[in-house]
């Protein structure tokens, strides 16, 4: 069955994503949106402005309809290392534990700020015994985490957190034996807003890895400068520029572009060249460009001409079919030098190759809670299974209750027959006594009857990401404590819940009152505490609210019961 992934890019102007169909043997682009993001809301490649990020998600996800709460999410930043490293051969799992010791000389982020994965690329043979040539990839935990928190507040789920110079290579190197023949290395360099990601790989395998801190509005700063322009207008101006342009303004910029082009293109040359200096590079035999930056004027003309090297424009719907997304095809030929992310991003869903891992910068303790909540579910489920059998017993046995009722009944009305014949009225008027006090009997206890397990159910369907439950109490309004004492609540509570919960910080908790203050039945939501102790990663806090009305279960037992629902 052909499987669908969606690819979510955090660029520094805008938010895009596409989602695509995994088949078999072809691969099927069915949407595609994007939404731009205010200045300043990512810097850097990274996530600054958290809500406004989460709002733009949101409008993409509204707008584009994508369905699907699963998303694959890239970074590609400075504060993102690859390294290659040799090392004894071992198992993944001791090579995991080796590498919390090791790492620390490998790459310049404390190991304790740091998410560490790695994928054996090579194995080879050495006087000293077997060793593997891993790559090794450290992301600092923040900038990561300030990603998840943008797309999890617009209820997004990411299995997976990818390289972005990795989603470049699957989308742009073409599968065929012509290519897996090729005997020189092929490098991508993808020009983004404020960063460039270079990659250069052989047959698919990264060999070097380097995200510049420059890109397009570097050039968009220099037209603004030179000009005494404000940035919107040097963006118009750079895209509309051409040195043959008989707009004095616009051959001027052209010539600001050009100049300023150069930075961009030295950093580039220089990270190719550290690259083949290296004793086991292979040459390069072309340049892929793409990204936003790449459509600037003479980039690559002049990239070509400094590193002497073919460019080619970047391809990424080549190998895809495009189903009916509602975008114009020549509006999405348009856009395709910035798809190369997000559909690189969506690739990761299929499994790779056999023997071979895919790389993630998840952190651990993001992974644990939700396998944590996925054992939750299960034995929500088993809870709710349980009660739905008790339920059905329970109906079974009014059945029979009403059975019985009904020949009680049958029999009453024989007897209020017969009766009538000697004081008709006196029968009638005993019978709808008994019935009226039957009646209120019932309605007084199930008057203040609470669901707790659809309770139960709305908490967990709203608890954040990184929140879990340790200990709930609930209690109706008329239960007692255990003093004896009445329960205090509200005039208009029919009985309140006490839970202890933990976080990874103090805006764990923050999330936990958002979340659960929304919930129809409970009000009055509060957090008494919310402690962390030194050296402890995790906060505990306690949380209270009142049952509103809404969490009551007798009226629809009551109707059940007395036969008028």
């Amino acid at each position: 069955m052909a499987q669908r992934a969606v690819g979510l890019d955090v660029g520094t102007s805008a938010v895009r994503a596409v989602e695509l169909v995994l088949g078999r043997e072809q691969v099927t682009l069915t949407r595609f949106g994007q939404v731009a993001l205010p200045p300043g809301a990512v810097r850097g490649g990274e996530v600054v402005d958290v809500p406004a990020v989460t709002a733009a998600i949101r409008r993409l996800w509204r707008e584009a309809g994508f369905r699907s709460r699963t998303v694959i999410l890239g970074v590609g930043n400075q504060r993102v290392v690859v390294r290659q490293a040799d090392l004894p051969a071992m198992s993944d799992e001791d090579m995991r534990s080796a590498l919390q010791f090791q790492a620390q000389d490998l790459i310049p982020i404390p190991v304790e700020d740091a998410i560490i994965d790695f994928q054996v690329i090579e194995n080879f043979a050495t006087p000293d015994g077997e060793m593997v040539r891993i790559l090794l990839v450290a992301a600092q935990r923040d900038m990561v985490r300030s990603l998840l928190a943008g797309a999890e507040g617009a209820a997004l789920g990411a299995p997976l957190v990818d390289l972005i110079p990795f989603a470049l290579m699957r989308a742009l190197t073409p599968v065929g034996l012509l290519n897996d023949l090729q005997p020189t290395a092929e490098a991508i360099v993808s020009v983004g807003a404020s960063i460039t990601n270079v990659v250069v790989h052989q047959r698919g395998v990264p060999e070097f890895v380097r995200m510049l801190g420059v890109g397009g509005d570097d050039i968009t700063r220099g037209i603004a400068t030179e000009l005494q322009v404000d940035a919107d207008t040097a963006e118009d101006l750079k895209r509309r520029a051409h040195p043959d342009s008989p707009d004095d303004l616009e051959s001027r910029t052209a010539q600001i572009v050009t100049a300023q082009s150069s930075l961009l293109i030295e950093e580039v040359r220089g990270s190719l060249d550290y690259y083949q200096a290296q004793p086991e590079a292979s040459p390069i035999g072309r340049i892929v460009l793409t990204g936003g930056g790449s459509r600037t004027i003479g980039l690559a003309e002049t990239l070509e001409q400094t590193l002497g090297i073919a460019v080619e424009e970047g391809h990424p719907l080549a190998g895809l079919e495009l189903a009916r997304t509602g975008i114009p095809e020549a509006r999405l030929m348009e856009s395709e030098p910035l798809l190369a992310v997000p559909i690189g991003l969506a690739l990761a869903a299929r499994q790779p190759e056999s023997g071979q891992r895919r790389i993630s910068v998840l952190p651990v303790e993001v992974a644990e809670v939700r396998t944590q909540r996925r054992q939750m579910v299960l034995a929500s489920a088993g809870v709710g299974g349980l009660f739905l059998l008790l339920l059905l017993a329970w109906l079974a046995r009014q059945s029979q209750v009403s059975s019985e009722k009904d020949k009680a009944n049958q029999a009453e009305q024989q007897n209020a027959a017969l009766q009538q014949q000697v004081n008709a009225l006196s029968g009638v008027t005993d019978l709808d006594t008994q019935l009226a006090q039957r009646r209120e009997f019932v309605t007084s206890a199930l008057a203040d009857d609470v669901a707790w397990t659809r309770v139960l159910q709305e908490v967990a369907t709203v608890i954040p990401n990184d929140v879990w439950l340790t200990s709930f109490q609930g209690q109706k309004a008329n239960s007692t404590s255990p003093t004896g004492a009445a329960t205090a609540a509200s005039s208009s509570a029919i009985g309140s819940i006490n839970v202890t919960a933990m976080g990874f910080d103090h805006t764990s908790s923050a999330r936990w009152l958002l979340r659960i203050g929304d919930l129809p039945s409970l009000t009055g939501v509060w957090l008494p505490s919310s402690t962390k102790g030194a050296g402890q990663p995790t906060v505990q806090f306690t949380s209270t609210a009142d049952l509103t009305p809404a969490a009551r279960s007798g009226a629809d037992r009551l109707s059940q019961y007395l036969g008028t629902g």
